[in-house]
């Protein structure tokens, strides 16, 4: 009964070739060495096969993309067993020690990453016989030398530009007397695996591995030594064939960005300097504006970024660049107002504003009405009168011409009523320093005095007094809170 074990590194190897990924190699022009190891079965007379093992060294160079040729030699331990004996054969136990050595030419048929062969060689070998007590068989038997055809098939796959994976079948014909038995035929079968290493190159080789061959490399003028020739975040191979760039250009499209930047950070396109084609280079936009490359319209206000910075001004990170409640866009196209200016036509209400209360922003005559006459309404003693539309500038206590309009009513009910008597008291927001806020609320109630005397009120009927941030009379968290607060009161003492 023939027993068969497959040791359990050959078992290891195998595995490790079938699951290693390959690379696609030409061996023309390149010269291999290898070395390979595996069992064998001698064929022969004798009627229990036993397992040996081989090592075999080659060397071989490539003289097509295909085909190959050059020397292999080795050593093979085979062995066999007869039971019973007979007259034919009269030893139970017959082992070999073979010394090879052939002209052997592999022919691949593929050049690609998994690639199947066959091989043929002739040559020589020589061998001694051994019994199973190690002594010599026959006693007086010191070595013979015979032919040797070595043929098989296999495969082989690249692990590396250098290095491959082999693993075969094969069968030796050898002396058909190698076992002292001159009738039949012997002959072993083997299973080789092994590693070759390649020296040499061509211009199929990917030296760098960047997706090129050595000849492509060569025809663009790329660095077949460097799979990143510009430096510039791509590999050579991923330039020329998925993005279309220039391997020698780190910036193909010379908007200041590298190309593998624009690729991996950015996602804009390496061969436009302006991706979104909004009027802004792609640098500009990133590095300059803090806009965004891939959007024309950062702020989605209806004009291009590009549009905002180079023809108007305008901020295109802000779709309503002046705070006055209206987006750029509409100042632009719409009302023909300054998205710049809140207040374009400078007569004291902002754009916003004034287009909702259907007055022209472009006019200031009408930013603030004429008040129609009306009789004085009648003062308590001690009521507090408050007008909204009598403002100060900040840090200011000059009266405008909206202001005015608002104390002509204060100087009517002053005039028509000669018994009155008024404590004008200037307040701020919460914004500064106390001490300087009662300084310019103290101003400002002056301010109004000054002007009520100058008109015909009797000093001795006015009072004035600042009181700086006290008394609000709304928050001071919001702008429209703090625009209250910053006032003027009237309060009738007498």
């Amino acid at each position: 009964m023939m027993k068969v074990i497959l040791p359990r590194y050959m078992l290891a190897l195998m595995a490790c070739f079938v699951l290693q990924a390959g690379v696609a190699q030409n061996i023309e022009n390149k010269i291999a060495v290898g070395l390979r190891v595996g069992p064998n079965i001698w064929m022969n007379d004798m009627n229990d096969r036993r397992v040996g093992f081989g090592v075999e060294a080659l060397s071989r160079y490539g003289v097509s993309r295909t085909f190959s040729a050059g020397l292999a030699f080795g050593y093979d331990k085979i062995a066999a067993k007869q039971f019973p004996v007979s007259a034919t054969i009269p030893i139970n136990h017959v082992q070999a020690n073979v010394f090879h050595a052939s002209i052997t030419a592999w022919l691949q048929l593929s050049s690609g990453t998994f690639s199947p062969y066959l091989y043929f060689g002739i040559g020589g070998m020589h061998y001694t016989r051994k019994d199973g007590s190690g002594w010599p068989y026959p006693k007086e038997d010191g070595g013979h030398s015979a032919a040797y055809v070595p043929i098989g098939f296999g495969f082989e796959t690249f692990v590396h530009r250098k290095g491959s994976l082999m693993f075969d079948f094969g069968f030796r014909v050898i002396d058909k007397a190698t076992d002292n038995v001159p009738t039949g035929s012997d002959s072993y079968p083997t299973m080789k695996i092994g590693y070759t290493l390649y020296f040499g190159a061509n211009d199929d080789d990917d030296s760098d591995g960047d997706g090129l061959t050595d000849g492509e490399e060569r025809q663009i003028g790329t660095d077949p030594n460097d799979p990143d020739s510009d430096q510039d975040g791509l590999s050579d191979g991923q330039e020329v064939k998925v993005y279309k760039t220039d391997p020698l250009n780190p910036d193909t499209d010379g908007d200041g960005l590298r190309d593998g930047d624009e690729v991996f950070r950015f996602g804009t396109d390496p061969l436009h300097p302006d991706t979104d084609r909004d009027g802004l280079s792609d640098w500009d936009e990133i590095y300059k504006h803090n806009t965004d490359p891939l959007k024309p319209d950062t702020d989605k206000d209806g004009l291009t970024d590009g549009e905002e910075v180079l023809l108007y001004k305008t901020d295109p990170l802000k779709p309503d660049s002046d705070g006055d409640g209206l987006n750029d866009y509409n100042e632009i196209m719409s009302f023909k107002t300054d998205p710049t200016k809140a207040d374009t036509d400078g007569g004291g209400v902002d754009d916003g504003t004034e287009i909702k209360r259907g007055t022209n922003p472009l006019d200031p005559k009408d930013d603030f009405p004429a008040l129609k006459p009306t009789a004085p309404p009648p003062i308590a003693l001690g009521e507090v009168i408050v007008y909204d539309e009598l403002k100060f500038a900040p840090w200011s206590s000059q009266i405008s011409p909206a202001a005015e309009q608002v104390l002509e009513r204060i100087l009517e009910i002053l005039t028509l009523n000669p018994q009155i008597e008024m404590e004008i008291r200037g307040y701020t927001d919460n914004g500064g320093a106390l001490e300087r806020n009662i300084a310019v609320s103290g101003e400002r109630a002056k301010a109004v005095k000054g002007w009520l005397e100058a008109r015909g009120i009797a000093a001795s009927r006015l009072t004035a007094k600042g009181f700086g941030p006290r008394n609000p009379i709304a928050s001071n968290a919001t702008e429209a809170g703090r625009e209250k607060n910053r006032r003027i009161e009237f309060v009738r003492t007498k």
